[in-house]
């Protein structure tokens, strides 16, 4: 078995490779271009295919930070993800897939690297780790390997066609009033007010992300429509956006929390989602406390996942 970097002559292997193996995340050539090779950290030296004779194996795609900053996802920049990891079904799950992560290893120790996640790197992660049933073989043969499981996420899907806001959540944004809390659709006069509410109370990544849309505002791309924002004494407390069918992310300041504000900024959102024609809604990534406020709109959990950590 020969395991070599990442070369363009291998584009459609991987591409096959990959829907075989991982088939609830299969990408487009379109997709592996825009979140793999042209993410600003893409390495091909961190993307290993392994080779038996002239079949693709399997591959790993690895990734640590060289043109981008992570912020706080990589504070002390020791940290490297494993995004996606696959290995052809004919073959020997534990040992092409050890071979692989043995050498990815050692190449991120070799960087200074302490430890890895998999896999939530922020700018271009596909799933925020492990599929628990879907890939279970994968993820038992990390936890083998010395992975362990940090924590659990959730997608979760709804249908929407029929929303409507419950009185109960109209009556409790009616309360929010009278306390001086609004919820309404973004405005482009709150440019610079929303970016610094983000950039003051939301994650990194978060704030790369809402700086995208609204350039994208700017170009005529995105609708100021898609976000919703919570003001409080003239200044933004809170938001949610949607992109599609894809609701999220939201979030309120921590001042704030525990008055119902989230539920009643889901509730909008969901509702402006339905107005804009969409028949359901989905969310890629949640936790188990969470999810309690999406059950209440009819959201139910699709897949879990372990998010996994290694020290090197």
């Amino acid at each position: 078995m020969n395991i070599s970097s990442y070369s363009e002559i291998d584009r459609r292997a991987v591409l096959d490779l990959w829907a075989r193996v991982l088939p609830l995340d299969a990408v487009t050539e379109d997709v592996f271009e825009t979140r793999v090779l042209l993410d600003e950290n893409f390495d091909p030296s961190t993307f290993l295919l392994a080779h038996d004779g002239t079949r693709l194996a399997g591959f790993v795609l690895g990734i640590c930070p060289r043109r981008l900053s992570m912020g706080d996802a990589d504070p002390d920049g020791t940290r490297a993800w494993v995004t996606a990891l696959g290995v052809d079904p004919s073959g020997v799950l534990p040992e092409i897939a050890g071979a692989l992560l043995d050498r990815l290893e050692g190449h991120f120790r070799s960087l200074g690297k302490c430890e890895i996640l998999f896999s939530t790197y922020p700018p271009g992660y596909f799933t925020p780790g492990i599929d628990r049933d879907a890939y279970r073989p994968l993820l038992d043969l990390l936890l083998s390997r010395g992975y362990a499981e940090i924590k659990q996420a959730l997608s979760m899907d709804a249908p929407i066609v029929l929303f409507q806001v419950p009185e109960s959540v109209i009556a409790l944004e009616a309360r929010l009033h009278t306390e001086g809390i609004s919820v309404r659709p973004y405005r482009r006069t709150d440019l610079v007010a929303f970016l610094g509410f983000l950039e003051r109370t939301m994650p990194t990544d978060w704030v790369r992300v809402e700086r995208a849309n609204l350039r994208n505002i700017s170009a005529g791309t995105f609708s100021p429509e898609y976000i919703t924002v919570v003001t409080h004494a003239g200044g933004i407390i809170g938001y949610c956006q949607f992109e599609g069918s894809h609701f999220g992310p939201f979030g309120v300041s921590d001042a704030f929390q525990g008055r119902g504000i989230g539920t009643v900024l889901l509730a909008r959102t969901l509702e402006r989602m339905r107005h804009h024609g969409y028949h359901d809604a989905w969310v890629m990534w949640t936790d188990d406390k969470a999810a309690k406020v999406y059950r209440k709109f009819g959201f139910k959990e699709t897949r879990r996942f372990s998010i996994l950590r290694k020290e090197l």
